[in-house]
């Protein structure tokens, strides 16, 4: 391996977090609808020097750096399939968030859970499937996603998909179960005399 090898991996993976934190700017400059709590905590410097080391951990292994190319796209894909709305929204992604969460107020626990469960079914489940005929077809799938084949490629791939559908699902359960408490909690706030 030489150093094209290594800069080739640090580029695909520096090209798919930029997506995610271009797509996640595009959406919410404020950052009041990202769903990762250590991103809005960190906020934008912070989220940017956080990926520094993601790339340089990557740059030694290529399907890990196509896996954060795939997960990267995925993510930044599903950031902008709403944002038309939440851009032309009156007062942005700001007054958008306050909306979610007087409809999360609403909602029960249940109806939130069940509508938030559509990653799984749409990116999880798929996913999980290819795997499963893999592992029947070929043996071992560990071994072949280090390979750097076709088939592992693939692997990886369907890999980012399942992370994708697991980890969207309880970010968006959780982001709208806490904008659900908040809104209750401030309520009883102002009932108290």
């Amino acid at each position: 391996m030489d150093f094209l090898y290594y800069f080739l991996n640090g580029a695909i993976t520096a090209f798919g977090r930029s997506l995610d934190l271009l797509s996640t700017y595009y959406i919410t400059p404020n950052l009041k609808l990202e769903t990762n709590r250590l991103v809005g905590r960190l906020g934008w410097k912070g989220s940017i020097i956080l990926q520094v080391p993601v790339v340089i951990l990557v740059i030694f292994f290529r399907p890990i750096a196509i896996f954060f190319l795939a997960w990267s796209i995925i993510i930044a894909a599903s950031n902008i399939s709403g944002a038309w709305f939440v851009r032309h929204f009156p007062g942005g992604d700001v007054k958008y968030a306050e909306f979610l969460k007087s409809s999360a107020q609403k909602a029960r626990v249940r109806n939130i859970l069940l509508d938030e469960m559509s990653p799984l079914v749409l990116f999880f489940i798929p996913s999980l499937l290819v795997w499963l005929w893999v592992h029947f077809e070929e043996g071992y799938i560990l071994n072949l996603i280090i390979q750097e084949s076709f088939l592992s490629y693939i692997l990886i791939v369907s890999g980012a998909l399942m992370l994708h559908g697991i980890m969207s699902f309880i970010r968006n359960f959780l982001y709208i179960y806490r904008l659900k408490r908040e809104k209750e909690s401030d309520e009883k706030e102002h009932q108290i005399p």
